[in-house]
């Protein structure tokens, strides 16, 4: 089973820097997880309990707002969601839904922490890939959001105002890139 966890991270990118051993290491305390289409895989406000990786198959990422679901991401294979556990204890801040029958790699939070705390190459070369997938998807929610502003005709100097709050509400929602 190892082995076979070993393999599909492998084909991962955010394990792409890990050496065989490090792969190892990270492939003992990895679970595999059938979801069955339109199955949640996490649904938001559940307890952030790990990281999940995309083997095969579509994950949807939604969060509610008023007027219903939004949808955030769609997932395939390669696909990273649930890192923001890994980085702090907070809640799920968006649902995980199979949009096909999908196979999920979870990284358990308790499982990565202990790695963390015996001061493991593997667990530090993760959280730095980790750190860069958060970057990416800050900078490209940066971009939305000016784009959006100025579509909106929202200057920088015009932001703190009080009257741009619902505009920005309603910026907020158009986004379709998030970390989850």
């Amino acid at each position: 089973m190892a082995n076979e966890h070993a393999a599909a991270l492998k084909a991962m990118d955010l394990c792409r820097t890990l050496s065989g051993a490090e792969l190892d290491a990270i492939a003992a305390i990895v679970q595999a997880r059938d979801v069955a289409a339109g199955k949640d895989l996490f649904r938001e406000g559940d307890a952030g309990d790990g990281l999940f990786l995309v083997i095969s198959g579509e994950i949807s990422v939604t969060k509610r707002a008023p007027g219903g679901e939004h949808l955030l991401a769609q997932l395939g294979p390669g696909g990273v969601l649930g890192e923001m556990s890994l980085v702090t204890a907070d809640a799920r801040s968006a649902t995980g839904r199979a949009l096909a029958d999908t196979r999920v790699l979870h990284l358990p939070a308790a499982g990565f922490r202990a790695l963390l705390a015996a001061d493991s190459v593997a667990a530090h070369k993760v959280v730095t890939a980790i750190a860069e997938l958060l970057a990416r998807r800050l900078a490209a929610m940066n971009d939305v959001v000016l784009e959006l502003s100025a579509k909106a005709g929202i200057s920088a100097t015009d932001v703190p105002a009080l009257g741009q709050t619902q505009k920005m509400i309603a910026l907020h929602r158009k986004m379709q890139i998030w970390s989850f």
